[in-house]
């Protein structure tokens, strides 16, 4: 989780200050004021993902195959058992997902050239007034071509194989100088061309445009590549699929050693690492991000807050980093740790044992967001005389025990909040999107009712219960059963002294309702059973057009997930790598 990826190297900050935003040098009375808006904002984000965190409780109970705190049993039930269908469906439309991001050959981030390039000409052609070095532009007289004709031999005056007389390479090519210099070194030269189309077929033209963008990709997928881009954005689709949202932080500037070994003059290699900038995503978990209570997606958002918990030894980490307060940091350290565990937090663990794990950790809050310019001015910050009172300021800070670590105007730019978060099923007047697991919630809660009924139900009806007359008996027997036993009647009763009863076996009944709700459940979520290895036999799954047709159908609903996908992460993730 969160707690893992802030390193010493953290990809937050920059060495250059142009890339970390302008330092906000505050007293201590205006540090206190905007700690304490901060808290406000906090708590109100906080307490507007209340439900949220009811229903991810739920899923993550409905996965895991746990029964809730909130559950109670009659004393009649017996069987507890769970059966996870909400896991293998959570499982097959996150393999879905991956499937598709990630089955082709690179990075499913793509950039090209728009219809009306800007800053660069779309096709360009080589000036013959300028021509490549090396390359003559006049046309050779007639005793010149005839001279070279006799001295170049007839390309295609070969004779059979083995007898040494083989086709040179390149001699279909042509003979004039013009090609005898590789395309390779004519693109190098991009001084020799100019705009446009040429009006000579035979020169040579490019697109100055495309090739510009090509390059773009090629870095950024090397870039993603490098930082591990792919891991954290798996683990993002995880959460989406289970809880219905995925968040994803970055791209920030991460300094990356790279290891390297320099050959000395003796033949003994000396390690001599070098240390990189590269951007960097990181994976953020909906438990950690609290985004503005009245926004709907990142965009209408004025700020979100990240929870961070952190040990000792990474927030003296923090120290380092620029622009942070390191007589704050020492106070903080000074103060002790403040970290309390949430409620949903106690409810994750698989065992309600107390740990002192979180006594000597600290909750670290990230800001990102606005401020109003007039407020800013109140605090003392350093705004142009230009901004009006009615604008707002974008801003980071991190407070900690009620100290402020780290103010500095948004690095940014443009001004972003640096989160990108995408639905699994968006919900239009929510922020968080709708998962797997909550569409048949309904569903699982119906199929554990009647297994549980249909155990209860075997019990009782596959053993024999007896029904006995003890006034016919002799008294001081043994009621234990057992293969032989003997009971002594007494003399004269009439009567049987022992029934035999047998319970009505209902399994066949609820098992057709656990069957049909299952059906339901892939009606809910539209991931059909079939898709992912039921092993039951349909009629339409019989021959192959059948089932193409069938998993065609099915797709569809990944398709729509795969369009909120692109629309809130890949694209505006694209456009942050661009920037």
């Amino acid at each position: 989780m969160s707690e893992n990826n802030l390193t010493a190297n953290s990809p937050y900050f920059e060495e250059d200050s142009e890339e970390q935003g302008i330092n906000l040098t505050l007293d201590e009375g205006l540090r206190n004021n905007l700690v304490g808006l901060l808290k406000d904002r906090f708590s109100a984000s906080e307490y507007h993902r209340d439900l949220d965190e009811n229903r991810w409780l739920t899923s993550y109970y409905n996965y895991r195959g746990l029964y809730g705190k909130n559950i109670k049993f009659r004393e009649s039930e017996k069987s507890r058992v769970f059966v996870k269908v909400t896991k293998t469906k959570v499982l097959a439309a996150f393999g879905q997902l991956v499937d598709v991001v990630f089955g082709g050959n690179k990075f499913p981030i793509g950039i090209s050239e728009t219809k009306m390039p800007e800053g660069v000409s779309e096709h360009a052609h080589l000036d013959s007034a300028n021509p490549l070095p090396g390359i003559e532009t006049t046309s050779p007289t007639q005793e010149e071509t005839d001279e070279e004709v006799k001295e170049t031999e007839n390309p295609y005056d070969v004779g059979f194989e083995g007898d040494g007389r083989t086709l040179k390479a390149g001699a279909t090519y042509g003979s004039g100088k013009f090609e005898n210099v590789p395309l390779e070194e004519k693109a190098k030269e991009e001084e020799n061309y100019t705009e446009g189309l040429s009006p000579i077929p035979e020169v040579l033209e490019m697109n100055p445009a495309q090739q510009a963008a090509r390059r773009m990709e090629k870095l950024i997928h090397d870039q993603i590549e490098e930082s591990n881009g792919a891991s954290e954005i798996r683990n993002s689709l995880f959460e989406a699929s289970l809880f219905g949202t995925g968040i994803i932080k970055g791209p920030f500037n991460f300094n990356k050693t790279l290891h390297r070994w320099e050959e000395k003059e003796d033949g003994s290699r000396n390690y001599s690492p070098v240390d990189v900038r590269v951007p960097r995503l990181e994976f953020v978990s909906i438990w950690d991000f609290f985004p503005d209570p009245n926004a709907t997606s990142i965009s209408e958002c004025e700020y979100v807050f990240h929870r961070h918990r952190m040990n000792r030894t990474q927030l003296r980490a923090l120290s380092r980093m620029p622009y942070f307060d390191k007589g704050a940091i020492r106070d903080c350290l000074s103060v002790g740790p403040n970290y309390v565990e949430k409620d949903y937090e106690q409810a994750l663990k698989d065992d309600s044992r107390t740990t002192d794990d979180a006594t000597s950790q600290f909750e670290v809050l990230e800001y990102w967001g606005v401020m109003d310019a007039e407020y800013c001015r109140q605090i003392g910050m350093d705004i142009p005389d230009d901004v009006d009172d009615l604008d707002e300021v974008q801003i980071n800070a991190w407070v900690c025990n009620g100290l402020l670590l780290r103010a500095v105007i948004n690095p940014f730019t443009p001004f972003r909040i640096p989160y990108h978060a995408f639905a699994y099923e968006k919900n239009p007047y929510s922020f968080f999107g709708i998962g797997i697991a909550e569409n048949m919630d309904d569903s699982q809660k119906i199929m554990n009712g009647h297994a549980r009924m249909a155990i209860d139900n075997l019990a009782l009806s596959g053993s024999v219960v007896f029904d006995v007359d003890e006034t016919a008996l002799v008294g001081g027997q043994s009621m234990e059963i057992y293969p032989g036993k003997v009971f002594r009647r007494q003399a004269g009763v009439p009567g049987q002294a022992i029934n035999g009863l047998k319970f009505p076996n209902t399994t066949v009944e609820n098992m057709q309702m656990f069957d049909k709700f299952r059906q339901l459940a892939d009606e809910q979520t539209g991931i059909p059973s079939y898709s992912h290895g039921m092993t039951g036999v349909q009629s339409m799954t019989r021959t192959a057009s059948g089932m193409s047709m069938l998993l065609g159908a099915a797709s569809l609903n990944i398709k729509t997930v795969i369009k909120n996908l692109d629309d809130f992460l890949l694209k505006p993730m694209g456009e942050a790598y661009f920037q």
